[in-house]
């Protein structure tokens, strides 16, 4: 929570990355027991689905209007090595003050990681130390918020929490998609 709010009035692109190494976030999606041998989708998909550029409406097997199931498999892989910091004296974030998880370097998947067509089959370099790691992690988060539906996105999440609970199409298309 203190997390969030330190970041209520600040750059949402930040909090999405903060987030990932947030204790409470890796214990909570599971991301702590996902490493490189043994994916753990969990997270990713949240990351995905509910945080930033959610589905959409299902166009195929697996296929969605805003990502596929392959990108969630490679969206696990970026976040592969990112552990809660069970020592309250552990890694402090120098941005926020707060305790932050660290990177388990052994358990990340340092191959190069290439997304679908929904993300213009962008691939993002692996790391291999914790710099290049959190490198990768920046790249995949701006690659997320380059999307035009994750902007629309957070647009309807605020017309629905500010305005009202259901829209018609003239307010998509005058309003939302105006961003």
């Amino acid at each position: 929570i203190r997390l969030l709010d330190y970041y209520a009035l600040r750059n949402i692109k930040e909090l999405a990355k903060k987030i990932t190494l947030d204790n409470g976030m890796l214990d909570y999606l599971n991301n702590t027991q996902n490493n490189k041998n043994n994916p753990n989708e969990n997270y990713a998909r949240e990351y995905l689905e509910l945080f930033t550029i959610l589905k959409g409406e299902q166009i195929g097997e697996g296929n969605y209007t805003n990502y596929t199931e392959v990108d969630i498999q490679q969206a696990a892989k970026v976040f592969s090595g990112f552990k809660k910091q069970y020592d309250r004296n552990g890694d402090i974030d120098g941005d926020t003050n707060l305790p932050i998880g660290y990177i388990n370097v052994n358990q990340h998947d340092t191959n190069d990681k290439t997304f679908s067509s929904a993300f213009n089959n962008q691939v993002i370099t692996g790391g291999n130390t914790a710099e290049t790691i959190i490198d990768e992690l920046d790249d995949f988060v701006e690659m997320v918020f380059a999307q035009e539906e994750t902007a629309k996105a957070y647009c309807r999440k605020l017309y629905r929490y500010f305005v009202k609970s259901s829209w018609n199409e003239e307010v998509e298309t005058d309003i939302i998609a105006l961003i």
